[in-house]
């Protein structure tokens, strides 16, 4: 289960609700773009396998960690071929 996974997690969000503003900076720092960017410098620095996920915490919706997961929050996977 992804709550009990003990890989190295890099924590990313996407845009919220317009009743929950975040500031530009932080917008920036919490979109996929930004998710798709950590893992790919993890995949620089070694690692062969990285999933970006999907969490129901609005403030956390994305979570980035190095193991492959199988499962409906998959957002994206990224293998050495």
């Amino acid at each position: 289960m992804i709550n009990k996974l003990t890989q190295t997690r890099i924590i990313a969000m996407i845009a919220l609700h317009d009743h929950s503003p975040l500031s530009p900076k932080r917008r920036t720092l919490c979109s996929r773009e930004n998710a798709q960017r950590v893992a790919a410098r993890m995949m620089d620095d070694g690692l062969d396998c990285v999933s970006i996920l999907r969490t129901s915490n609005p403030l956390q919706p994305l979570r980035v960690i190095a193991e492959s997961v199988d499962g409906p929050e998959v957002e994206l996977e990224m293998r050495l071929a």
